[in-house]
């Protein structure tokens, strides 16, 4: 014999007619006619779907939905609402998940370990992993790798630097010739290390494999030096086996040459070799120097980022050369997208026109 359908009290039945009377679409008041119907005239699942026209897996979602959350279960549409195998009403779930943010903010949410916990908690019951990940997808969050920041950083200057950096390139343009008309293109760079010291991150595989990332620790380095001017889309790049003052040299007088129809300024950080005595800057290049311990403010972070995940994480390299090769490669993929690149790299501070 089949199971007859019953609807908790939440409303009485003039309350549930005038649900039906003042529905504001179609799908709201059939729903309401379900719970008329349960309310009203018990019967089982099947006959309260012939009798409004609904399948009768929607009767059963609705009348167990309304049961466990009242109202709410049926004024609540789309998004805003509650899946009715959903622990938690959308809106619960966001406060749920707000009580993380400072946590997310700092990067320490790095498995869904400690969420899936404080939820089985609230909750009181186990959960499975999949249930933790779509919470996660139906509010946007999404798992990126944390912008590199010095702990001994001062936010304060950094702040100031990004407030004054028009200032700053004013007063680097204080000595320009008044000859000189080229147009000012505005340019940041940054020396990256890169060897064979490999490094293994998580990958993407069918089912029924574990993949197998070589791992050497072999100390070898070479250096990518790269300027990126974002508002052109354009980088220029050198790899070359040191990082110094002679190297410095080397790829300054490249990028002078290379945006000789242009005079440049270039913010830099703070390394020895970008200011010592020994240092040569060409005749249309001028530098400005971010703060100390500061990465965050330099936009070929990115640029390092991209090249290591998409060239260098799960590698392993049996010579300096290979490096040099991979290297090159990833350069050079870049260099060909520019709008990519625009994207990657035009921080708001640099956005300085003439």
């Amino acid at each position: 014999m089949s199971r007859i359908s019953y609807v908790k009290p939440h409303l009485t039945e003039d309350e549930v007619r005038d649900k039906i009377a003042t529905a504001p679409t179609a799908r709201r008041q059939q729903k309401w006619m379900i719970i008329h119907n349960a309310l009203v005239d018990p019967r089982t699942a099947l006959e309260i779907a012939t009798h409004t026209a609904t399948s009768l897996r929607t009767v059963h979602q609705v009348i167990a939905s309304y049961n466990r959350l009242g109202v709410a279960a049926i004024e609540t549409e789309g998004r805003t609402g509650k899946n009715p195998r959903a622990y938690l009403t959308f809106e619960q779930e966001a406060a749920f998940l707000e009580s993380f943010g400072e946590a997310a903010k700092i990067g320490h949410l790095t498995t869904i370990q400690q969420i899936q916990q404080a939820f089985e908690t609230k909750v009181g019951s186990p959960v499975a992993p999949s249930t933790i990940y779509r919470l996660l997808e139906r509010h946007g969050w999404r798992k990126l790798v944390p912008r590199p920041y010095h702990p001994e950083g001062d936010k304060a200057a950094q702040e100031t630097f990004k407030k004054n950096f028009p200032d700053l390139v004013e007063a680097a343009l204080a000595d320009r010739p008044a000859a000189d008309q080229r147009p000012v293109v505005i340019m940041v760079a940054d020396e990256g290390r890169f060897g064979r010291l490999g490094q293994v991150m998580s990958a993407w595989c069918g089912p029924g494999i574990r993949p197998a990332g070589g791992q050497q620790l072999v100390r070898e380095y070479l250096y990518s030096f790269v300027a990126v001017a974002p508002a052109l889309g354009s980088m220029t790049a050198l790899v070359l086996p040191f990082s110094n003052t002679e190297m410095m040299n080397l790829f300054l007088a490249q990028v002078a040459e290379e945006f000789i129809d242009y005079f440049v300024v270039m913010q830099v950080d703070g390394a020895s070799y970008h200011t010592g005595q020994d240092l040569v800057v060409p005749e249309n290049i001028r530098l400005i120097v971010q703060p100390p311990r500061s990465p965050e403010l330099n936009a070929v972070e990115h640029v390092w980022e991209e090249i290591r995940e998409k060239h260098f994480y799960n590698h392993v390299f049996e010579s300096l050369d290979a490096v040099s090769e991979t290297l090159c490669k990833g350069l050079k993929e870049l260099m060909d997208l520019p709008n990519k690149l625009r994207s990657m790299t035009n921080f708001p501070h640099m956005r300085v026109t003439f």
